[in-house]
């Protein structure tokens, strides 16, 4: 079995539930901060989607 990075563990170990308030999107990624234990964070505002998603949700449309 392998270890956990460091991220992850001090991610893992905390005892807060997570209340993030996420800032309003302005690029690709937005900081939050947790309301209860002040702990901040920078979230995606987007994902990427590959050709063959996009193509996938495309030929459903078209069966309708």
């Amino acid at each position: 079995m392998t270890q956990p990075t460091a991220e992850w563990a001090d991610y893992t170990e905390s005892d807060c539930s997570h209340r993030w308030a996420i800032e309003s999107p302005n690029g690709p990624t937005s900081y939050g901060t947790c309301r209860h234990c002040g702990e901040t964070r920078e979230f995606k505002n987007s994902i990427q989607i590959t050709s063959w998603e996009s193509e996938g949700s495309h030929a459903n449309r078209n069966r309708g």
